[in-house]
């Protein structure tokens, strides 16, 4: 299977594979079927948080833009980048792209 393409179109959630946990206010995620543990930090946290009902990545990139004073094509890039490796390691899944 090829790595999940992910565009500002893609709807993406919380793949069932991922257990999360809070520890000092960041995630910790587990992925029970790789057998693999990840500490996201704070900005990977809150970007975990907002997946936890489908949401579209432009949408979610607007609530970052919104909360974070970075520039925008910069904070596209590299929400893009985290969410890539969140569906690399089988921790996010797409539901669908938007019309």
């Amino acid at each position: 299977m090829g790595q999940l393409e992910i565009g500002k179109n893609t709807v993406v959630r919380w793949s069932p594979a991922a257990v999360a946990t809070e520890v000092n206010e960041e995630v910790v995620l587990m992925n029970l079927e790789r057998d693999r543990c990840y500490g996201l930090g704070s900005t990977g946290s809150d970007i975990w948080r907002k997946l936890q009902a489908p949401i579209r990545v432009s949408e979610l990139l607007a609530q970052l833009e919104a909360e974070y004073d970075a520039p925008a094509g910069q904070m596209e890039l590299d929400v893009l980048q985290t969410l890539r490796e969140f569906a690399a390691e089988g921790l996010i899944e797409a539901c669908g792209l938007s019309e």
